[in-house]
Order: C-alpha cells, then sequence, then structure tokens
C-alpha cells in the first residue's frame, strides 16, 4: 500500500489529472482525501444519463471511488455557497478553483493477488465482508439479494482476518465491498451506486 500526495493547480480538470497520474504511473487504488474547491463540476445524477453542470465557488464535500491505470469511477459531493450539496458520478469538466489537495493510496498488483488465492475459479465479481449482527452488513446482503447480483460474503470473525483485509482497503468499517478485488466502498456507496444504475455496472 503507497499513499501518493498531490497538489492540482487552478484550472486543471479534477478527473483528468487523476486519470493522468494513475496512468503514467501504472497505478491503481483509491482516494483517500481531498480538500479544494471547484469554479465548475459536472456531474452524472443517480437515475439521470444527463450530465449536469454547476459554476461558482464549489466547496468539495468528500470524494471517493477507486482509478485502475487511467479508469477512473469517482463519486463528487460538493456544496456551493448557499450550502446546498449536490453529488453523482464526476464527470469531465470539473474544474479547480484555487487549487486541491487529494491524497491517493494504491496497491501494487501482488498485494490484491492475496486475496485471489482463496477464490475458486467461478467466482462472482462482488466481495462482501461483512460481521456477525451488524445492521449496515445486514443491509448491504439484503441490497444485492434484492437487485439479483451474484456475491461472495464472506464473514470477518477473528483479528488475523480483520488486519488481512484492512492492509487490502485501508478501512476498519464494515461492511466492506470489493468489485473485481478492488474495494469499492461499504453500505453507503453500494446505496448510491444502486440508484444510480440498479448495480447493473456489478453484474
Amino acid at each position: 500500500m503507497q499513499p501518493h500526495s498531490l497538489k492540482l493547480s487552478p484550472d486543471s480538470d479534477l478527473i483528468i489529472c487523476i486519470k493522468e497520474f494513475s496512468f503514467s504511473n501504472k497505478l491503481y487504488g483509491y482516494v483517500s482525501g481531498v480538500v479544494g474547491n471547484l469554479s465548475k463540476a459536472c456531474i452524472q445524477c443517480p437515475g439521470n444519463q444527463k450530465i449536469s453542470k454547476f459554476e461558482g465557488n464549489l466547496e468539495i464535500v468528500s470524494l471517493n471511488g477507486h482509478f485502475n491505470n487511467g479508469e477512473v469511477h469517482l463519486h463528487l459531493s460538493f456544496a456551493d455557497e448557499g450550502c446546498n450539496v449536490f453529488g453523482g458520478h464526476l464527470e469531465e469538466g470539473s474544474i479547480i478553483k484555487k487549487g486541491m489537495d487529494i491524497l491517493l493510496i494504491s496497491f501494487e498488483y501482488k498485494t490484491i493477488d492475496i486475496l485471489k488465492q482463496n477464490l475458486n475459479d467461478n467466482q462472482s465479481r462482488v466481495k462482501a465482508y461483512i460481521l456477525k449482527n451488524c445492521p449496515w452488513s445486514k443491509r448491504s446482503i439484503r441490497l444485492l439479494d434484492s437487485l439479483s447480483i451474484s456475491y461472495e460474503e464472506i464473514l470477518i470473525d477473528n483479528d488475523q482476518d480483520f488486519n488481512r483485509l484492512k492492509s487490502l482497503s485501508n478501512h476498519n468499517t464494515f461492511p466492506q465491498i470489493f468489485l473485481d478485488d478492488v474495494f469499492f466502498g461499504g453500505y453507503d456507496e453500494l446505496s448510491k451506486q444502486a440508484k444510480f444504475d440498479y448495480l447493473n455496472s456489478f453484474k
């Protein structure tokens, strides 16, 4: 696991910067943190194929998702000057206003292969790591079932498995959802994706 601290300059396109950095360095991983603002934001809202565009002094609330050698899947939320919050899939055309600091976490391919060693040949793309009696874990499983998403359910019930999983995701909350062996997020991210495309992208 390797951290990467990026300082992006004004008038840069946010998503293009992340694409180019991950492609030029042959990295995959996820966005861990971000501080900054935008003069323009372009997002695709859940359930709407049209790209929504915003302009002004837009403060970023959160940016999460993953990157893979130039390909990205990122969710952006931001607030306008009236503290109205908007969010959706980040699209090109989101322009940095004064500057931005981003922390990316990448993994070496051999690290992800540790997860694959325990898989059978005919496994689903989705792995759901859960805790016993965790309400958010149960909600995630119900959501996957309701949308007929094939998944592998893995119960974490000891410190060794927890530490191993944390080394892959850098998260200690549950559930932890992986898509194609790349950490996707928890229940909130799963629910947002379900509203966007009914988790068709997970099939």
